[in-house]
């Protein structure tokens, strides 16, 4: 009797098994259809389905690398990486460790997350120590050292990568003077200093927004900042301490401290922006070498 019941249950479970890993294949297959029409919100639906009805770990692990991607098309950065960070890296076979902890990368740049994009560059460069396997994620890697201002770091990493190349010496001396010229002095971003901008603004109200470019906005804080003081002072002069107190000294308070989180903000944001404008130029010239050496190989092979 126990045994007959016994061998029911492994019956049961086993036909349940198999039921979910047809729904989780079906749900799959449509998911990626989708996916592929860029309906993004809807692709990561069907893909947490498939997560939902999926027993084997390494299959869920995929499924939840394009539902990281959907996210991606959706620039919910911060919900990839959720996504990605749940997967345990660590036991997936090289050729999954790769695209994924690549993507891991890339969200984290998209994030702003640069040191944790860093971190994550290290440990490919450890595992992958003795290969030039590692040299597509050289261009995301410099990305991220731009956005960190490390100049010095990315142009030694350009070098290694041009020289890795499979194209013509004359295109990698072109594109050697390409590089020089986007990374010298005066075309590397400026750094307005977010501490120093919310000092001018302590010292004088207005003057941290000036220093971060927005002069009409600095100079209408200045106006209003030296009118309620202007208020402030009249008022107490002619002994209307509780107006003056509560309304122009109150007001201007509230005005003096905005304009130093403004202009810390706006120092912030102008650097960020810039950062954004030269690595724009410096994607540019990585298609520009993708593509050159695409042709070079195709060429090399015919």
């Amino acid at each position: 009797m126990l045994k007959a019941l016994f061998c029911s249950i492994c019956i049961f479970l086993l036909t349940l098994f198999s039921i979910n890993r047809i729904y989780g294949s079906d749900y799959f297959e449509y998911a990626l259809k989708i996916l592929s029409e860029g309906k993004f919100f809807e692709a990561s639906i069907e893909f947490e389905r498939t997560i939902y009805y999926e027993n084997d770990s390494s299959h869920k692990a995929q499924y939840k690398y394009y539902k990281s991607l959907c996210y991606k098309g959706l620039k919910r950065y911060d919900k990839a990486l959720e996504e990605l960070n749940s997967i345990k890296m660590e036991f997936l076979p090289d050729s999954l460790f790769l695209p994924f902890r690549y993507e891991q990368i890339l969200c984290s740049y998209l994030n702003n997350d640069l040191n944790q994009a860093l971190h994550n560059i290290d440990e490919i460069n450890l595992r992958y120590k003795d290969t030039l396997s590692i040299v597509e994620l050289i261009p995301l890697e410099i990305l991220c050292l731009n956005a960190c201002r490390q100049w010095g770091n990315a142009l030694i990493l350009w070098d290694f990568y041009i020289d890795n190349l499979q194209i013509q010496e004359s295109l990698k001396n072109d594109f050697k003077n390409e590089i020089n010229k986007l990374y010298d002095k005066k075309n590397i971003p400026g750094f307005h200093s977010p501490v120093k901008a919310k000092k001018l603004s302590s010292f004088l109200p207005g003057s941290g927004q000036i220093y971060s470019g927005a002069v009409f906005e600095g100079s209408i804080s200045f106006l209003i900042n030296a009118a309620l003081l202007y208020y402030t002072f009249t008022e107490f002069y002619n002994k209307n301490y509780i107006t003056g107190y509560f309304i122009g000294l109150g007001i201007f308070e509230k005005f003096y401290k905005g304009g130093r989180y403004r202009a810390n903000l706006l120092a912030q944001n102008r650097n960020e922006e810039e950062i954004k404008k030269f690595n724009a130029e410096i994607s540019s010239l990585i298609i520009k070498i993708l593509n050159a050496n695409h042709s070079t190989s195709s060429f090399l092979l015919h």
